[in-house]
This record gives C-alpha cells, sequence and structure tokens, in this order.
C-alpha cells in the first residue's frame, strides 16, 4: 500500500508543483489517472483513531484514497498531521478552525497527532487555549497512519472528497485560500 501511496502522491505533487498562485485550480486539474499497476498487491488497511473526548474514527485505506466509516458519500475529509510543538502547526489552526465553521455541512477535520507526547488533559488544554472546533486523534494508532500517508514533518494536510478520493496533499503552513480552491473541489466531486 505504501508504494501505491507514494505512486499516487508523487506524480499529484508533480502535477501541482507547476501552478503559480494565479492558476485556476477546477476539478479539471485533477489527475484522473488510475493506478492499474500494482493493482494485486494492495492491501486495505483498517485504522480506528481515538479522540480527545474518546469518540472513534475509524477509514481504511482504498485503492484510491480514505475510505471514512462516518463521513463517506457525507463530508469532504482533511486530514491534519501536526505537533503541538511546531509553529507552522499553531499558526495554521485559525485557519482550519474558520474553514470548519464555514463549511461545517460538508467537511470534517481530523487532527492527527504527530510525534507529541501529551497527555489527553494536555490536549483538552491545548484545544481549549485554541478554541480548536475539530477532533483531535491520538495513540498509537496515529503514528501508523503518518508511516501509511508517508508523513516525514509538519504539518502535512491530506484532502479527500466525500467520497474517500485522494484530492491533494499540502506541507507546511498553506494559504487559507489555496486550502479553499480544492476544497471546493472536494465538495463538489
Amino acid at each position: 500500500m505504501r508504494i501505491l501511496l507514494k505512486i499516487v502522491l508523487a506524480g499529484l505533487a508533480v502535477l501541482f508543483t507547476a501552478c503559480d498562485s494565479g492558476s485556476t485550480i477546477d476539478a479539471k486539474s485533477l489527475s484522473k489517472t488510475k493506478i492499474e499497476a500494482e493493482k494485486r498487491g494492495f492491501v486495505s488497511t483498517s485504522f480506528v483513531l481515538l479522540t480527545t473526548d474518546e469518540k472513534f474514527i475509524g477509514f481504511k485505506t482504498a485503492e484510491n484514497g480514505l475510505d471514512f466509516d462516518e463521513f463517506k458519500g457525507k463530508k469532504a475529509v482533511i486530514v491534519d498531521i501536526f505537533a503541538t510543538w511546531c509553529p507552522p502547526c499553531i499558526e495554521t489552526i485559525p485557519k482550519l478552525r474558520e474553514l470548519k465553521d464555514r463549511y461545517k455541512d460538508s467537511l470534517e477535520i481530523v487532527s492527527v497527532l504527530f510525534q507529541d507526547d501529551k497527555t489527553v488533559e494536555e490536549m483538552k488544554e491545548f484545544i481549549k487555549e485554541y478554541q480548536i472546533n475539530y477532533p483531535i486523534t491520538m495513540g498509537e494508532e496515529n503514528q501508523k497512519l503518518a508511516d501509511e500517508l508517508n508523513v516525514t514533518k509538519v504539518p502535512e494536510m491530506f484532502l479527500f472528497d466525500k467520497n474517500g478520493k485522494f484530492v491533494h496533499r499540502f506541507v507546511g503552513n498553506v494559504p487559507k485560500d489555496e486550502l479553499e480552491k480544492y476544497l471546493k473541489i472536494a465538495i463538489e466531486d
């Protein structure tokens, strides 16, 4: 699965690195390539992430993205891999909070705590301090997911449409208008 995901992400990274900030991004900009090679090697992996308020977010990997139990067919999903010690991660929070408010009926944000040894109580205080309005997950499954997505630095965000299809990967502190361009595509698809 990692190899397949790396191929898809590398292809999409090449596709989008040629776009400048003035480029028009629409559904036609997204890759329509089907990954036929390595189909026989694909193995779906299930994940169950635990939120700070003791709820579960379940999904499994799919050939073209993530298959979310709760959100499939209802909401686009941003998987935000972050750490509390990371300044760009902290700078991203107000943007995500605003997007969650604006698109509350069609967007879910799942923040995944990455390589950050915090207690649930510390994370609840962090959530309160930054007024976070979306779930944050903690635990061993977070690292497994980060490994599956080949995360090496934070923040990294992965956007999936309402059907769980991968739309775009964001690395670093991304401008809100850039996030919103792709988010609109994910919601409309």
